[in-house]
Order: C-alpha cells, then sequence, then structure tokens
C-alpha cells in the first residue's frame, strides 16, 4: 500500500511536458551539409601539349621560260576595206553587200601589187535599174591612219522602164543613164589600235550618157543622139571592224544632178557588210 501512494505522489510531480514524448520515428536528425570540393589545381600536371600545324605545300619554282596561264593570241589589225582609201594588202581580197537607198551595192575587189585593187560591182534601184560596173582604185599614200586615193567606176545601167514613159522612177532619183563613168577621191582616217573604226570620205564625180533621148516639146525638135550629164556628191562614213577580216558599215552623203529631168538633191543612206573571203 505505500508503494502504490508512493507511485502515485510521483506521477503527479511530473513535469506534463515529460508526457509527450515523440515516436521515435518522427524525429528528423538535421544532416551536416557536405563542403563543396574544393576545384582542381591546373598547376599541377604536365603542361598541355599543342599539336604542330601540317607542313605548307611546297611550291614549284618559278621559271620565266614556263607560260602558267593562258595566253591569248594577239588581235591582228583589220585592213580590208572596200570604200576606204588603202589598197588591200598584196595577194588579198575583199566583198562588200550594201543595201541602201537609193542604191543597193555589191562589189568585189582583188589586190594586184600593194597600191592598186581591181574589181567588179552591181548597182541596183531596187531592180528597177541595174548596172554592172568595173571598179579600180589607186593609193596615194598610206601612213597607217592616214590614206588618200583615188577610185573609179564605170558600168552600163539597164532600165526596166523607157526613158519616154518614165516619171520620177529610177532615173529621176539616181541621176544614171546608160553609161556612167565616175571618178572619186578618198580619205580615209583609221587610228592604229586593233579594232579602230575607219572612217572615210568619198567625193566624187558623175558623167552620165544618155542614149535614149526624147522630145520634151512639139517643136522642141529632135534631140541630140547622145546627151551628156553632170553630178557631183559627197558621201561619208565608217567600216567598224568586227573581226580582222570583216566590218559593219555605214555612210550618209547628198548628190547634186544636173540635169533639169533629174530631181536636184538626192541623200543617200547605206549599211552593209566588208569581209574577205
Amino acid at each position: 500500500m505505500t508503494h502504490l501512494l508512493l507511485w502515485v505522489v510521483l506521477a503527479q510531480t511530473a513535469s506534463p511536458e515529460d508526457e509527450w514524448v515523440a515516436p521515435p520515428s518522427s524525429v528528423v536528425t538535421p544532416r551536416e551539409e557536405a563542403s563543396p570540393a574544393a576545384p582542381p589545381d591546373l598547376t599541377e600536371g604536365p603542361a598541355p601539349q599543342w599539336a604542330e600545324p601540317p607542313p605548307a605545300w611546297p611550291e614549284p619554282p618559278v621559271r620565266r621560260s614556263q607560260v602558267l596561264q593562258r595566253v591569248l593570241p594577239p588581235v591582228e589589225r583589220n585592213t580590208i576595206s572596200a570604200f576606204g582609201a588603202s589598197a588591200l594588202p598584196a595577194g588579198r581580197r575583199a566583198q562588200a553587200a550594201v543595201l541602201g537607198f537609193p542604191l543597193i551595192d555589191l562589189r568585189a575587189l582583188f589586190a594586184l601589187g600593194g597600191r592598186f585593187d581591181l574589181g567588179l560591182g552591181f548597182n541596183s534601184y531596187f531592180f528597177m535599174m541595174n548596172e554592172p560596173k568595173l571598179l579600180a582604185r589607186f593609193n596615194f599614200f598610206d601612213t597607217g591612219v592616214v590614206a588618200l586615193g583615188a577610185a573609179f567606176e564605170g558600168g552600163y545601167a539597164f532600165f526596166v522602164q523607157r526613158a519616154p514613159v518614165e516619171t520620177r522612177g529610177a532615173r529621176w532619183l539616181t541621176g544614171r543613164r546608160n553609161v556612167n563613168l565616175q571618178p572619186s577621191l578618198l580619205l580615209s582616217i583609221q587610228p592604229k589600235a586593233r579594232r579602230a573604226p575607219r572612217i572615210f570620205f568619198d567625193l566624187h564625180y558623175l558623167l552620165t550618157l544618155d542614149f535614149e533621148g526624147y522630145a520634151t516639146t512639139p517643136l522642141g525638135g529632135l534631140p541630140p543622139d547622145v546627151i551628156v550629164g553632170h553630178n557631183g556628191g559627197l558621201r561619208g562614213g565608217a567600216e567598224l571592224p568586227l573581226s580582222a577580216s570583216t566590218s559593219f558599215m555605214f555612210s550618209f552623203g547628198l548628190d547634186i544632178q544636173g540635169r533639169e529631168e533629174d530631181a536636184r538633191m538626192m541623200p543617200s543612206i547605206a549599211v552593209g557588210l566588208v569581209t574577205s573571203i
């Protein structure tokens, strides 16, 4: 009995906080955080080894006798002219086809020596007048830049219409008649550049012989058997080289015609090609 009372007294005097004891499983023990690892000491250990660059490709020795780049062939100077004052080089020939107003002009020249050219040609006023002709050209001097020469054209023209029934046709426009003789004085200028244009001037005189004269008035009487006409003109143009033997040609001109039946003045224009075949 005494022991029971003693146990009760001790239980009442105990602290209330001692009665609440957390279960062992709910007690959290704080963990100690691990300190960060120290960075490695880069000064320790062997120094890094750098790879050596690959050896340069050996360059072959340069020799002056060896040409390592493409060499273009030299550009030849164009010396083929059908309308300038320069004669063709010996043994060469030139052909020209020209479409113009009022005449279509075809010609071929052949060199006979270093200063004289001879050839054949054909003029046509759109086939209403057709004139085969003989050509000649002589060069007085040629400095390589400036040339002076003379030319001659002589031909016989065939007309589709007879003279009495023609009004402002081929005769009126061209000033030509049955026989046409045309001497010319030529001047041409071409710089020394390989593809420099050749500028030319042609001062010409045209003598015409008309075998088809007819009476224009009832009391005019019979015309002479041969009627002589006098015309003159100036033409200028250029031959533009496309290669050593081919050029593009153009020209402008003005003719003054002496016969009353013809147009007093007639402009001309022409374009064409000059080549050597």
